[in-house]
């Protein structure tokens, strides 16, 4: 017996989905790239500047409460695969996801006054698996109804645009405003409550959109399975499609973690940049991605998703590097590459998380099975993985380079083989990830001809 599910009423992917629903469904994404980003640009930084934590120590904070997430993720989309309720299959976690995240955001960054190191690293280590879980709850069965509302497979390149353009938004929020609103908050470990408390509500509101802008969408009903979860697992593990884009997506995730937990760093002790010089940052880089979405998708329907993803990725690497020589009083070249970061990594992120619906259609051709939560769950453990693992390859890098943490949010003054560190977290080590990425990549041969002629090809 096949694992599906059926539609009451006309399925949505029948028709062009409006306006209206993907801007109140893709809002989510707002609070999802706050989710996403700010924690794994500050969470490290934070630890060490503010809790005086040391890098190592800080950077399994991290990580530790990913290794759950890793194991959680692929249940939680087998979970909302199989839930029947009166609002479908997906949005009664859109609701908890929501409601759970704003509420653990501001935690989060309201630590209490422990006496010892010890103290505070269980306590991060704890919230931050809250945190995490919570946005799980969220964020796979959100993934895994975007891919069901995509109609065809240019248009879930659509699809994945509108989420692209609110992601847009979250950065701008989550990176250009958080050193002004700890700023605003009077610095310190105040000042960053103060930012938790602020994008917790952001992230509430903007997060529990898709539940409300989904409620007039046919509800999904979920039909029982006789196929043993055990077995639903080791058969989606063979599609090779599949694996092969979540390999080097995981290898993204990793640069891309390493890019964001280096920045403050980059700021603090190499930069030397201003509050405002970070918003501009994160507002040029904004600006370059609302410009970019419809260039690349444009050129990923023109010559396909992969060669685009490769062409962005090339690009993104050569504007990490350029960050190697960055000095102090050099505001005008830090926007210039805030400018490529935005242009390229839309392109590469875009394209990527279009191929995932690709490589569900393939499963679902082949197998005859529908598992968008299983593999949705595992894309969102890969971002989630890849996201601990930069800030641990960060804390590690600088802990060996003698990198001295601090308290009160007051920067030290560091040896020189600490700053090389830095650099190395920030520029060296992502490019040698995201290169890799490429490599592993040439073996990914679906496409737009290869879906059709499997559609042909089953039909009866």
């Amino acid at each position: 017996m096949t694992d599906h599910a059926h539609v009451d009423g006309a399925a949505p992917t029948s028709s062009k989905l409006s306006i209206s629903f993907q801007l109140g469904f893709g809002a989510g994404q707002i609070g999802g790239s706050i989710l996403a980003n700010t924690p794994a640009l500050i969470l490290l930084f934070f630890m060490t500047e503010v809790l005086a934590i040391p890098p190592a120590l800080a950077g399994l904070a991290v990580f530790i409460p990913k290794v759950w997430i890793i194991v959680f993720d692929p249940l939680m989309g087998r979970i909302s695969d199989h839930t029947n309720s009166r609002w479908g299959r997906r949005r009664p976690y859109l609701l908890a996801g929501a409601l759970g995240c704003g509420a653990g955001f501001y935690f989060l960054f309201d630590v209490p006054a422990f006496d010892t190191v010890t103290a505070r690293f269980i306590y991060m280590t704890v919230m931050f698996t809250l945190v995490s879980t919570a946005f799980s709850i969220f964020s796979v069965p959100y993934l895994a109804k975007a891919g069901e509302l995509a109609p065809d497979y240019k248009g879930r390149t659509t699809v994945m645009a509108y989420r692209m353009a609110f992601q847009s938004i979250g950065i701008l929020i989550g990176i250009g405003l958080v050193q002004y609103l700890v700023q605003w908050g009077g610095g310190g470990l105040a000042g960053y409550t103060f930012m938790g408390a602020v994008l917790s509500v952001v992230c509430m509101v903007t997060m529990l959109s898709p539940f409300f802008a989904s409620r007039n969408v046919p509800t999904e009903t979920a039909v029982a399975t006789r196929i043993p979860f055990r077995e639903q697992m080791r058969t989606a593990l063979d599609n090779k499609p599949y694996l092969i884009i979540a390999a080097a997506v995981l290898l993204y995730w990793v640069a891309a973690s390493c890019v964001y937990a280096g920045l403050p760093y980059m700021f603090t002790y190499i930069v030397m940049g201003s509050p405002s010089l970070f918003f501009d940052l994160a507002f040029y880089m904004t600006i370059a991605a609302f410009v970019a979405i419809p260039g690349w998708t444009w050129l990923a329907g023109r010559i396909g998703k992969k060669p685009t993803y490769y062409i962005s990725t090339l690009a993104y690497c050569l504007t990490v590097l350029s960050w190697i020589p960055a000095a102090p009083n050099e505001d005008f070249l830090v926007i210039i590459r805030g400018i490529f970061v935005g242009l390229t990594n839309t392109g590469l992120l875009m394209t990527a998380v279009a191929m995932l619906p690709d490589t569900i259609e393939y499963d679902r051709i082949k197998t005859g099975l529908r598992r968008e939560g299983i593999f949705s769950g595992f894309w969102m453990a890969i971002e989630k993985c890849g996201n601990a693992l930069g800030a641990l390859v960060v804390g590690l890098v600088l802990s060996l380079m003698g990198f001295v943490e601090s308290a009160g949010g007051a920067p030290v003054e560091q040896i020189d083989t600490a700053i090389i560190g830095i650099l190395i977290a920030f520029s060296g080590v992502p490019v040698l990830l995201m290169l890799l990425g490429l490599v592993i990549l040439k073996a990914y041969h679906l496409d737009e001809e290869s879906l059709r002629a499997m559609k042909n090809t089953a039909k009866p």
